[in-house]
């Protein structure tokens, strides 16, 4: 009498030669590949942008009030580099002065406030200077003062809002998007009008 012999157990050769087919069936299958995926990603930013728009139109009556109010901003970018590079200055003085450790002498925090008021002093006279140089480089500074204002709100938006709705809801996730996608969108309409 014979016993039946025990089916072997797979081997590490059997298991790895079906496991990449099963991966490339779940990436093949994925029903966020190819043009589906941009178009989503297309109607969502552009609803977005255009409930933005729409919402400022409606509040001042004005269908071109943010267009206006980036060319304003722009003209103002002295003033806006003065106040970016006092932050940043005033930043630099308190870290710098922390580095060679003032901070440990009497009187340390006294020292530190001092080196970043003094840094942010020399930042608030920096307006002239960036007036100067927007001067020797135009066409090119005219053309890309759009972009320093815009840039900077629309990184604002998404830190504050759009990075954080990530892992919420549909709904949710479009109405964070919302400022983030107006800025874009009237940035693109004011362009045509800063190059001419």
């Amino acid at each position: 009498m014979t016993t039946p012999t025990p089916p072997h157990p797979p081997t590490q050769a059997d298991t790895t030669s079906q496991a990449p087919e099963v991966e490339t069936e779940a990436k093949d299958s994925g029903p966020n590949q190819g043009p589906n995926q941009r178009l989503r990603w297309l109607a969502f930013n552009a609803s977005a942008a255009a409930a933005g728009h729409l919402t400022i139109w409606s509040v001042t009556g004005d269908p071109l009030a943010g267009v206006h109010l980036v060319a304003h901003m722009s003209t103002s970018v002295p003033q806006l580099g003065r106040a970016v590079l006092t932050g940043v200055a005033a930043w630099a003085g308190w870290k710098g002065a922390r580095r060679i450790r003032l901070h440990r002498l009497p009187y340390g925090a006294a020292l530190c406030t001092g080196a970043a008021f003094g840094a942010a002093l020399w930042g608030q006279g920096t307006a002239p200077l960036i007036d100067d140089v927007m001067a020797v480089t135009q066409p090119w500074s005219g053309l890309l003062a759009p972009l320093l204002v815009v840039g900077p709100l629309g990184a604002a938006c998404w830190w504050a809002l759009d990075r954080h709705a990530t892992d919420l809801r549909l709904p949710f996730r479009w109405l964070a998007r919302i400022p983030l996608a107006t800025v874009a969108l009237t940035s693109a309409l004011y362009a045509p009008g800063a190059l001419l």
